[in-house]
């Protein structure tokens, strides 16, 4: 056995003694004979060589492998993946809340002014409901969708007043329906100031939070009355999945031209090219969905959870 060998020998001792056996590294010195600046060369080795192998056994750490792999595939600025039950196909919305929570107090922890805009859905609600209470009447928040549907009944999964209440922002509401009668009420209702005055606020936005809905019977946009169902059998039809602020997508992420699309009041997906659009949304059923727009490059960051995650892994690449 040469020299090498032998140090090498030694440190898979070290090696053991350190990860496996606990011991700490003046307990390992006084073992091997070694001193402690020693101890640790010989664990440095063990690493170069390639000896030592991690496995951390808990939920999260899936998690986090997910994540990375998301967020380098797509390019993105980062991705969350929330832990989910293994054995329910539904999301796992508390945990989901919670980490979008976490990404959204980051920005509202800031003392200089700025503003955020939100679009609507269960997820965005969820998220605002778990933030605590912070004083930053500094800030403004504006509403990317509008917030009636066609029957004159409130949008009730909109957040931006719940976060207005509890931080004393400023905010900004769509004057307009979700979806318009027809394309002239919504260039009506688009010519109007007030409407224009929120698109000038939502410019200004450093960055944006989003739901994403799924295109199928399920269709939060049909299930809420903001489309009929002889609109969604037309989404259908033309092979939509999902939508980002009522602008319907194809998998590919393609925005998709139908009779909806050319009356939906949101504001267009390419003002917030130059903004971080950050998704949130999780479940199985909401795979596909959050796939097409990661495919179209319409977000920077996403939130989701590890039933959607391993969907999104499973159909795009190997993990």
């Amino acid at each position: 056995m040469d020299k090498f060998e032998v140090k090498l020998d030694q440190a898979a001792r070290a090696a053991w003694l350190s990860y496996v056996g606990g011991r700490t590294q003046d307990e390992i010195a006084a073992q091997l004979g070694v001193s402690r600046p020693g101890v640790q060369r010989l664990l440095a080795l063990a690493r170069q060589e390639g000896l030592v192998k991690v496995r951390i056994d808990h939920p999260i750490a899936n998690c986090m492998a997910l994540a990375e792999a998301i967020r380098d595939h797509f390019g993105l600025a980062f991705c969350d993946v929330a832990p989910a039950d293994v054995d329910a196909a539904a999301s796992g919305a508390p945990y989901l809340a919670v980490a979008a929570a976490e990404r959204l107090s980051r920005y509202l922890d800031r003392t200089d002014p700025l503003t955020l805009s939100l679009g609507t859905g269960r997820s965005v609600r969820a998220m605002v409901e778990a933030l605590s209470r912070i004083e930053r009447p500094q800030h403004r928040f504006v509403s990317l969708v509008g917030n009636v549907a066609r029957d004159g009944s409130a949008n009730r999964y909109d957040g931006v007043m719940i976060l207005a209440d509890k931080t004393g922002g400023e905010r900004f509401l769509l004057p307009a329906p979700v979806v318009a009668g027809s394309v002239t009420e919504k260039e009506a209702l688009r010519d109007q100031r007030l409407y224009q005055a929120i698109v000038e606020v939502a410019s200004q936005a450093e960055a944006a939070f989003v739901g994403v809905g799924r295109i199928d019977r399920q269709a939060t946009l049909f299930q809420d009355h903001f489309i009929s169902e002889a609109e969604l059998d037309e989404l259908l039809s033309l092979e939509a999945v999902g939508e980002l602020l009522g602008w319907p997508m194809n998998a590919q992420g393609e925005l998709v031209d139908c009779s909806t699309s050319r009356r939906v009041t949101s504001l267009p997906l390419e003002m917030f090219r130059d903004q971080t659009l950050v998704a949130l949304a999780g479940g199985r059923d909401k795979g596909p969905a959050i796939l097409a727009a990661l495919r179209g490059g319409w977000l920077k960051g996403l939130v989701t959870d590890e039933h959607a995650a391993r969907h999104i892994v499973a159909t795009e690449m190997t993990l």
